[in-house]
């Protein structure tokens, strides 16, 4: 009988193999984990809800500073206007901005996008004669692409303080916003000032 049961014993740990009883990791199911949580920190970085936009730090200290410029000087003109120049038809217009690379230095702006902010103190038609808004010798933009709309008329000071917070401010646009191409002031502009 003593023999018996210890040739049953042997016979049982050779025909069988250790078995391991730790789990093997799910690879898949760690993947799908870290997709989702990945997922989430970018939605949330770039399209939360309740998240208000804001202009960089320097882009602020630039426009606080040039509105305190604009402060200091003594502007004598009293009859004068800031204006906007607003895309009538949705269409590919001109990038007039330095150091910018967008293809064809052109870009795709909706009816009712600003393509410039501007003052004048001399009206529409002498500011801007002919009825031409523009023109390089091979775009001409006329009263036909774009809308002279009047956003605010008084002294020069108050014009040009007008016309720097909304170059300074149209980042914050939901137009602006919305693109995929990002320009820091309206394609019109081609400086702050």
């Amino acid at each position: 009988m003593k023999y018996q049961r210890e040739h049953q014993s042997e016979v049982l740990e050779k025909d069988y193999p250790e078995i391991n009883l730790q789990p093997k990791p799910n690879y898949f199911l760690i993947f799908i984990i870290f997709a989702v949580v990945v997922g989430v920190a970018v939605w949330y970085a770039t399209i939360a809800p309740n998240k208000d936009p804001q202009l960089a730090p320097y882009r602020q200290t630039k426009r606080d500073s040039a509105i305190s410029r604009v402060k200091k000087r003594t502007h004598k003109k009293e009859q004068c206007e800031q204006y906007a120049l607003i895309a009538i038809y949705s269409d590919y217009y001109p990038v007039l901005q330095r150091g910018v690379k967008i293809a064809n230095d052109s870009i795709w702006l909706n009816t009712g996008e600003v393509w410039k902010y501007g003052i004048t103190c001399i009206g529409e038609t002498r500011r801007y004669s002919g009825q031409v808004y523009y023109y390089d010798g091979n775009i001409i933009l006329t009263r036909k692409q774009l809308e002279y709309k009047v956003q605010f008329i008084g002294i020069e000071k108050e014009c040009k303080i007008r016309e720097k917070e909304k170059i300074y401010n149209y980042p914050l646009l939901p137009e602006c916003i919305n693109r995929k191409r990002k320009l820091i002031r309206p394609a019109g502009n081609k400086i702050d000032n």
